[in-house]
Order: C-alpha cells, then sequence, then structure tokens
C-alpha cells in the first residue's frame, strides 16, 4: 500500500494550477501586463510578440510539502521520509501546476486607447488530496477503529486550451481607465472531478471496512484503447484542430486616479468556462454502504511479471463493488478565477511602489496572495523591480522583475520567488515569466501641432 501512496505523491505533482502573477501587473510597460490587468496600456506605440519567443511562462505550486520534505540526500543516496510529510499534512492540501505560451500577439497604443490582439496555449492542472486520505493509506486504519472518516475534496483537475483575445483599454472622465479583455476559448483536453464524496467505517472488532461513496469523475480529450493504437499524424492534426469544445471568457478592470502620484485598480480575471463535447469518457460511482477487507499491497506487488495480473484483478473487482458507470455525456467546466485590487503610489519620476492583493480559485479551493511592490526605472530603456509575496502556506516569496529595451527589441523576465529559481527544490512556489518583444514608438509622446502661419507656408511650397 505504501508504495501506492508513493507513486500517487511523484506522479501527481509531475502531472499537476497555474498561480497568478502579481509581479506582471505591476509593469505596463510590458503588452503581457494587459493579459493580466486589462486596463494596463504599454509604454511603447506598436508591441509585436512572436510564437514562443514573446512569452513563455511556467508555475508550480505545493501547500503541503517540498521535494526535500519528501526526500533525503545524503551523498550518494536518496532517502524516502514520507512519514515526515504525512504529519505535517494539513485537512485540504493541493499542488499544481501550469504554464502558458504565447502564439501571437499584436498591440497598438496612443496617449486616449490601447487596443490589442493575443493568441495563448494553457496548461492548467491541480491534484487536491485531504490529509486524512494518505494518512489511512500510509499508516492503515489501525487508528481508526470503531471511527467513520470523512474523505472528500480529493481528484485531479487539468486542462489544456488555446485562448484568442482582444484587449482594449482606454480613458474615462479623464481619472478612469477602463479595460476589457473577451477571449473565445478552445478545449483540447480536460479532467474533471466534479464530485469526490467517501466515507470509511473500520469495525472495530474484525478490521472490516464500510465505504459510502459519491464520484463523479468526467474527461475529454483521452484517446481510449482502440485510439491509442492508431495515434498518427492525422490524429495529431485532427486533435490540434479541433474546435468542438469552445468556450468564452472576459477579463475586467478598472483604474482610479486619484491624482498625479496615486492610483488604485480592482478588477478579474478569466471569467468563464468551456463546454466540454468531444472524445468524453465520464465515470461516476454512487453506492450507500459496501463492505470489504481492503487492499493487501502484499498480494499486489510481488515483485515480478504475477503482479500486473494481481494489480488489474484488484482493479477490475474495485470497478464492480463500487459500481462504476460509463458515460459520454458532455459537461462544462469553469476556468480558474482570479481576483485582485492594487495600489500605486509615484514617489518621484524614477521611483514608484505598490502594494496588491489577490485570491485565485481553482478546483474548490483559494489561493490568496499579498504583494507589495517597488520599481526604480532609470529610463524607457531599463527598470529593475523587487516584490515580496506572502501566499497561503508560503508566506515568504521574494521576487520582481527586469525590463530592458533597446533597438527595438524589449527584454524581461519576472518572478515571484528568486529564491525557487536557486533552490527550486526547496521552495513551495515556482513561478517564472520570460519574452521578448519587437517594439516601436513612444505611446506616451504627443504630437505638438505646428503653428498656422507654418502651415501655410508648408502648403504654398
Amino acid at each position: 500500500m505504501k508504495k501506492i501512496v508513493l507513486s500517487l505523491i511523484i506522479i501527481f505533482p509531475l502531472l499537476a494550477s497555474a498561480q497568478d502573477e502579481p509581479t506582471m501587473r505591476f509593469l505596463p510597460q510590458l503588452a503581457e501586463s494587459g493579459w493580466s490587468t486589462a486596463s494596463n496600456r504599454t509604454d511603447t506605440k506598436i508591441s509585436i510578440g512572436l510564437p514562443v519567443l514573446s512569452s513563455t511562462s511556467v508555475h508550480l505550486f505545493s501547500n503541503g510539502f517540498t521535494y526535500h520534505n519528501l526526500f533525503n540526500i545524503v551523498g550518494d543516496t536518496t532517502f524516502l521520509q514520507l512519514g515526515n510529510v504525512i504529519n505535517h499534512l494539513k485537512a485540504n492540501n493541493f499542488v499544481g501546476f501550469g504554464t502558458s505560451i504565447s502564439l501571437f500577439h499584436i498591440n497598438y497604443t496612443t496617449t486616449k486607447f490601447s487596443i490589442g490582439l493575443f493568441i495563448n496555449s494553457r496548461i492548467i492542472s491541480q491534484f487536491n488530496y485531504p490529509g486524512d486520505l494518505f494518512k489511512l493509506l500510509w499508516n492503515g486504519n489501525g487508528g481508526s477503529l470503531g471511527q467513520t472518516l470523512q474523505i472528500g475534496n480529493f481528484g485531479v483537475n487539468a486542462m489544456i486550451y488555446n485562448e484568442y483575445g482582444l484587449h482594449f483599454s482606454t480613458k474615462f472622465k479623464r481619472k478612469w481607465t477602463i479595460g476589457v479583455n473577451p477571449k473565445i476559448l478552445f478545449g483540447k483536453f480536460d479532467m474533471y472531478t466534479k464530485t469526490s464524496s467517501l466515507t470509511l467505517y473500520t469495525d472495530p472488532n474484525y478490521y472490516q471496512m464500510t465505504a459510502a461513496a459519491n464520484l463523479n469523475f468526467q474527461t475529454s480529450g483521452i484517446p481510449d484503447s482502440n485510439q491509442r493504437k492508431n495515434i498518427d499524424a492525422a490524429y495529431v492534426k485532427n486533435y490540434t484542430l479541433n474546435t468542438a469544445n469552445k468556450g468564452f471568457a472576459i477579463d475586467l478592470s478598472a483604474k482610479y486616479d486619484f491624482n498625479e502620484k496615486l492610483s488604485m485598480s480592482v478588477g478579474v480575471n478569466d471569467l468563464g468556462a468551456i463546454h466540454w463535447a468531444s472524445n468524453l469518457h465520464n465515470y461516476t460511482s454512487n453506492v450507500s454502504a459496501l463492505t470489504f477487507d481492503g487492499i493487501h499491497a502484499e498480494n499486489i506487488f510481488q515483485g515480478d511479471s504475477s503482479s500486473n495480473i494481481s494489480f488489474q484483478k484488484y482493479t477490475d473487482s474495485l470497478k464492480k463493488k463500487f459500481q462504476i458507470q460509463n458515460n459520454q455525456n458532455a459537461y462544462t467546466t469553469r476556468i480558474p478565477l482570479n481576483l485582485y485590487a492594487m495600489a500605486l503610489y509615484q514617489l518621484n519620476t524614477k521611483n514608484k511602489v505598490g502594494a496588491q492583493f489577490n485570491s485565485y480559485y481553482f478546483a474548490q479551493n483559494y489561493t490568496n496572495a499579498l504583494t507589495l511592490f517597488y520599481q526604480f526605472r532609470w529610463t524607457k530603456h531599463f527598470s529593475i523591480a523587487a516584490t515580496y509575496t506572502a501566499k497561503s502556506r508560503s508566506a515568504f516569496n521574494v521576487g520582481g522583475g527586469l525590463v530592458l529595451q533597446f533597438l527595438n527589441m524589449q527584454w524581461y523576465m519576472t518572478t515571484d520567488n528568486w529564491w525557487a529559481a536557486i533552490k527550486p527544490l526547496d521552495s513551495k512556489n515556482v513561478n517564472l515569466r520570460f519574452g521578448m518583444n519587437v517594439v516601436w514608438g513612444d505611446a506616451n509622446k504627443k504630437e505638438e501641432p505646428q503653428p498656422i502661419m507654418e502651415n501655410l507656408k508648408e502648403q504654398k511650397k
């Protein structure tokens, strides 16, 4: 049984939600900042992003443990310390992974408005696990004799989709800036744990377990056994160009300038959903009382070829006992939602400070974060920023950003945790975005009207 637990803990972080990027919101000189804060406007008149080069981001977040909590390396030997991890798990835990790759963007900005087009490919995933479930699997049911364990909120939630978005922001009544990013979504892959309710009672005399379960697990885009045998170029093409799973989302943001120094912004990102209608495989189970002796790991993991046969027998038996039903019904899932509020204060022409609160919701879990920000901007060619972010169960994250611009090229890198770049195996929060844009012009430069007499002279010539 311990091998099963170990497999789950190792595999799911590798599969596993994209977290928000608070540092990016403080850098409006980047066109990419308009994707996280719709009211932001770039400093460059024209910004063009080429596939992959303009923006690539990676996010990894665990609120339960780090790699070195799980493994201890002494010399050339790695020791598993799973018992240490389990003792530190909370009631509800999750580990998530996400990445976003820009396929193309173009943005045009003037002193009055900003308008753009962007196409991104996104992967978002999260594995939720209650601490009691892993403690039961690791320690057995000897410590819960005569007790009923309430185990819920577990499962895998993952999606892959492309977004085609428009960015528009404009000044409104001088002090207001309003921004909106409407997006059309095309889903490629989805795993959605809609319902996960499980109770376990252990008989104090016979150690038998009685379970009650209500499970609903939905998937789209996973090839079945016949399709896996015929994966070729045509299959990959159909998968890539699939438009059957349509969705819509919108980003909304409003900024208010109290004066030339102080401003505040609020917004919501990714308010929307995807309707999954292609290549569906759903699994449900609803049993009120099921009594069994449990799974004996020594009978499954024999260390020889019989282990596969034994494991198949147990899985087939469990599937029958839990009355797992299959269906191909279409379903709808919401994409991760993000709410934020932020304030900026311009100390002088080169320095500004700010603060931000954001709340990220995905797979029935909220991740809240508070970020403090400082930026030194020497010229439009060089800018450096520092941030401090306190997240749920990850209180110490020092990050920042760097923006370089010259020869019509704009390079940048942002993160919320520099320490993760040095010690990624000791960090719960890894967050990095980098890229390069091609830029022209100054969006804040006002064209001065020529005097009337000089205009007349030019016309006579």
